[in-house]
């Protein structure tokens, strides 16, 4: 005590730092035993997790059941897709089988009787026509496609047919163009078919009149899962003639989609009678209007109005699923 009263600072740092010490000590103490209780919760969670991890539970035969059942409807309506993307009826099956011709001369003296055969349905039907009209196979008026091509300028070629056959059953007033897609190459189908996204089309054939690239929004085109042939037909008419096209279409002969339709209102001109055209009179203005004045027709309730249509179409088809099986050896 004596020793406390001579040296007081000295001492109460002394018993400073030993309180200090010892609560340190104690901070130590409960850290070391949180830390302890936590490695045992988690050497308890790996354990679990490896006991998780080795098990490999059987399914009940209820669990069983219903994969299979579900296996089953899924298969049935993969099928049934398939079967109703194939169209049906006498169209289809003329499509399905018609023969591919071999040679690019050969296609093209197929196409040179389709755009005759197009040329005189037309003017039975009184569609007007442009003098030089392909029906979107301009590029092949001299030669046929490269070989690469030819099964799917074919196609293209009888899909037009199917296509003009139902707009010229509607009676529009003008075919003003078809135009289709520009034809994959087999490396191009392949990669489509693989998953990849299609190739751009070339510059040079964006210039081309017969060819046009669909927009990729509306397009029904998944890679690796559904291809589709894209074609847009443009025509004069009235609504009557987009309707019956349309009906034509949804019967679903072909696996046909329409994937727009766009309208454009068609400006009459007036044009001069022959009458005030030509008479003498009338170039020194002393038309007599009583006599060259035609009698006003009754105008109807509901006028007849002529437009012009642009509808795009796809043709769907699904690639095959590529399988897996290995094949059982004997």
């Amino acid at each position: 005590m004596a020793s406390f009263k001579s040296h007081p600072v000295f001492y109460s740092l002394i018993l400073a730092l030993g309180l200090s010490a010892a609560g340190a000590g104690w901070g130590i103490y409960d850290r070391s035993v949180a830390a302890m209780k936590s490695a045992a919760v988690l050497a308890k969670k790996q354990a679990e997790l490896r006991s998780l991890q080795a098990t490999n539970p059987a399914p009940s035969e209820e669990s069983k059941a219903a994969v299979e059942a579900d296996l089953r409807r899924t298969e049935a309506a993969l099928a049934t897709m398939r079967e109703e993307l194939k169209g049906r009826g006498p169209e289809a099956e003329r499509l399905r089988s018609a023969k591919v011709p071999t040679e690019p001369t050969d296609l093209f003296f197929n196409i040179a009787t389709f755009v005759e055969k197009m040329r005189e349905s037309a003017q039975s039907a009184g569609i007007k026509l442009k003098a030089d009209e392909r029906f979107g196979f301009t590029t092949y008026a001299s030669a046929g496609p490269d070989r690469d091509l030819i099964p799917q300028v074919f196609r293209q070629r009888q899909i037009a047919e199917y296509l003009l056959d139902a707009l010229f059953a509607a009676r529009p007033s003008e075919l003003v163009s078809l135009q289709r897609e520009c034809p994959l190459t087999k490396a191009d189908l392949a990669a489509v078919a693989s998953g990849q996204p299609p190739a751009p089309v070339p510059a040079a054939t964006s210039t081309n009149t017969d060819l046009f690239e669909i927009d990729s929004r509306i397009t029904a085109r998944v890679p690796g899962f559904v291809n589709a042939s894209a074609f847009r037909i443009s025509f004069v008419g009235e609504t009557e003639a987009l309707r019956a096209l349309l009906n034509k279409l949804a019967g679903f002969e072909l696996p046909l989609v329409v994937r727009s339709v766009e309208v454009e209102p068609v400006v009459k001109t007036k044009v001069p009678t022959a009458a005030a055209t030509n008479s003498l009179n009338s170039i020194f203005g002393t038309v007599d209007k009583a006599a060259t004045a035609e009698p006003e027709q009754p105008k109807p309730l509901v006028e007849k109005v002529l437009s012009k249509f642009t509808v795009t179409v796809e043709l769907i088809d699904l690639f095959e699923a590529p399988t897996n099986e290995a094949t059982p050896t004997p």
